[in-house]
Parts: structure tokens; C-alpha cells; sequence
């Protein structure tokens, strides 16, 4: 049973959702939305589609989902906030998801900056896109996969295969949703500290490509600007990251 359809997302969601596109089939919610705010989408105006063909995670990677497997969704928003601020709603959407899982009873982390896991395996992604003062926050949570490609079957998990339980897909995406509002629309200052709890790359070695090559150091903390702070002072605003064992 297909437990996401257009009329049972208007119906789950909070106000804070005035319009709803549920699409059986896109290329990619991301760009969906971004259109839809060019066109003059509001505030927490929403993009869900059950399958997507040219879905994009950070770095340009690849989100493939079989069809019916996932909450695949974008949502606009018109934050409050300074430009350089905005990179923090993607740390949001991160916490949102955990605190959504945390009442399912899935205990999630997050890697820095947003990729959630649970125990060592990706489980979600975020990917956050500005233009002029619009940012389109574009989330794809695995929820009932029971396998994955080659390539990053040891890296991947989905709700269902992790637990051995069985998900609705609507319930994930209804409190992935009503957290979010409330950090959103709360205090940006209040976006980090809410994020480093969940923040399972503190207190690790890591790895990262900073481009001139790759950094290993452990992971001290989180700058109010969302930034990894290594311990040896060296401040990370973006890069490719591996949590070492």
C-alpha cells in the first residue's frame, strides 16, 4: 500500500505547510521546487515525489531510489536570516530527521555536516540550494530498501533493513516536517546548539579533502557557522569527510 499520496500529505502536515505538489515521478524535487519559487512559491511550500530519476545528493553524487521506498522531498523557504547564515538549514533539516526518528524509536546520528546514519550507514541526505534570497532544501530519506547497489551496499541502510521493522513513509516525512518548521522559524542561534548533541562526528578522527589534498585530525567541535572545528585548530567550512575507526 502506497501510504503517500497527495491527499494524505495535505492531510498529515501542519499549517505550516500552505501548499503541497506531490508528483508520482520527477527528475528531481530540487529543481521542482526551485521553479516553483521562481514562480512565487511561499514560505514552506512543498515538493514530494514518490520516484525521482536524476536525484542529486552533495558533491554532485547521485540519489537513486527504487519507486515507493522513500520520502523524497524539497521544501522552500524564505528564511529570516543573513546569506551566510543560510548554510545552517541544512544542519536543521539533519536534526529534524533525528528528532523525527528519536520518536520512532531510531537512534540516529549525524556526520558532519548532514549526512544522518545510523550506526555507521547513511541513511539520509540533505542538499540545500540558494538563489537570490530562496533556499530550496531537497531531503531523500532511505525507508524500506531492503538492498543497494554494489557499490555502497556497506554504506547505505535503509529504516526497514536496519530495524527489522516495518515504516509507514508518511510518518517519517510528517515529523521530518513539523520539526524543521520550528528550527526554521525559531532563532538561528539556536541551530548549532541543537545540532552538535546529534553530531556523532565530535570526538572522532576524520578525514577530510580540503582540496590541497586530504587533513586527518580530531574532530573538537562545531563553530557557530555550522563550520568542524579540528583539534588542531584548523576550522572546515566544506569538504568530502570520512569518520575513522
Amino acid at each position: 500500500m502506497n501510504d503517500l499520496t497527495a491527499e494524505s500529505i495535505r492531510r498529515a502536515l501542519p499549517g505550516w505547510v500552505p501548499e503541497v505538489r506531490f508528483l508520482p515521478e520527477t527528475g528531481s524535487t530540487n529543481r521542482v521546487a526551485m521553479e516553483w519559487a521562481a514562480e512565487g512559491a511561499a514560505h514552506g511550500s512543498l515538493v514530494v515525489a514518490d520516484y525521482q530519476t536524476a536525484g542529486r545528493g552533495r558533491l554532485e553524487r547521485t540519489w537513486l531510489a527504487p519507486a515507493g521506498s522513500s520520502v523524497l522531498a524539497s521544501v522552500v523557504l524564505r528564511p529570516s536570516m543573513e546569506p551566510g547564515q543560510r548554510g545552517l538549514l541544512a544542519l536543521a533539516a539533519a536534526v529534524a530527521l533525528c528528532r523525527c526518528l528519536e520518536e520512532l524509536e531510531v537512534p540516529a546520528s549525524v556526520k558532519w555536516p548532514n549526512d544522518v546514519l545510523l550506526g555507521d550507514r547513511k541513511v539520509a541526505g540533505m542538499l540545500s540550494e540558494a538563489a537570490g534570497g530562496v533556499v530550496v532544501l531537497g531531503v531523500g530519506v532511505n525507508v524500506k530498501q531492503q538492498e543497494f547497489p554494489e557499490e555502497i551496499a556497506a554504506t547505505a541502510t535503509s529504516l526497514e533493513q536496519f530495524t527489522g521493522r516495518r515504516f509507514g513513509r508518511l510518518p517519517v516525512l510528517e515529523g521530518l516536517v513539523r520539526h524543521l518548521a520550528r528550527l526554521v522559524d525559531g532563532p538561528v542561534e539556536q541551530i548549532v546548539p541543537s545540532y552538535r548533541p546529534w553530531c556523532g562526528t565530535l570526538g572522532r578522527r576524520v578525514r577530510v579533502d580540503v582540496g590541497s589534498g586530504p587533513l586527518e585530525d580530531l574532530a573538537a567541535g562545531i563553530d557557530p557557522a555550522g563550520a568542524l572545528v579540528l583539534a588542531g585548530g584548523r576550522t572546515i567550512l566544506a569538504g568530502d569527510l570520512v569518520q575513522l575507526r
